[in-house]
């Protein structure tokens, strides 16, 4: 790959992405809650606009791929933060729930990478995996802002143990599980020459 390609506007905006990860870690722990929404919504808005761009300006295999694991880099630091919540014992979110959508996102990201190893083939995300996508960044800016009330009563009703935070979290976590299930299933010629150690041609389709 030449430079030319890596720092394109639509990849420059992904390694943004990645770049804002640690301050947005930083903010949250440190209390700063206004930051960190604020850090998280220019993520989530390059996000956005890095896939429009590469659109226009056509997209490369980099992007392909980096893309995607921005998005989960981001996604699993804050529900992480979520879950280990300093001012509350049981977090905001349950843990569990942290370890389905990031055990999805590794899964398929392992399976990105040797698909890419093995085949040469780069798996873009899907419909439904940016319908996850979309559905988690809402989410948890949604949180984020809660977290922003400074009112007593507010705050009280947002640190409950199942608070709104909580069951908001239920709509990505259906759509994280459902987009993994397409991708096994839209995948599975290449998973099952994996697995077989048969011969399989990207070209013939999934």
């Amino acid at each position: 790959m030449d430079f030319g390609t890596l720092f394109r506007l639509a990849n420059i905006l992904t390694l943004l992405r990645l770049f804002l990860i640690p301050p947005f870690i930083f903010c949250f722990q440190a209390d700063m809650m206004r930051t960190a929404l604020a850090i998280f919504v220019i993520a989530a808005l390059t996000d956005h606009f890095d896939g429009r761009i590469a659109r226009i300006q056509g997209v490369t295999s980099f992007g392909k791929f980096m893309d995607p694991l921005a998005d989960k880099l981001l996604i699993g630091a804050a529900l992480i933060c979520l879950a280990l919540f300093k001012h509350v014992d049981h977090g905001l979110i349950p843990m569990w729930m942290v370890i389905v959508i990031i055990g999805r996102e590794v899964l398929v990201t392992l399976l990105r990478i040797v698909f890419i190893a093995k085949y040469g083939e780069v798996v873009s995300a899907s419909q439904w995996g940016k319908y996850k996508m979309t559905s988690q960044l809402i989410v948890v800016a949604i949180g984020l802002l809660l977290l922003t009330f400074q009112d007593q009563q507010i705050t009280e009703f947002i640190l409950k143990a199942r608070g709104p935070i909580y069951f908001m979290m239920y709509l990505p976590l259906a759509l994280t599980v459902g987009s993994g299930v397409e991708f096994l299933i839209n995948n599975r010629k290449a998973l099952s020459a994996l697995i077989l150690s048969t011969r399989y041609d990207p070209e013939a389709g999934a």
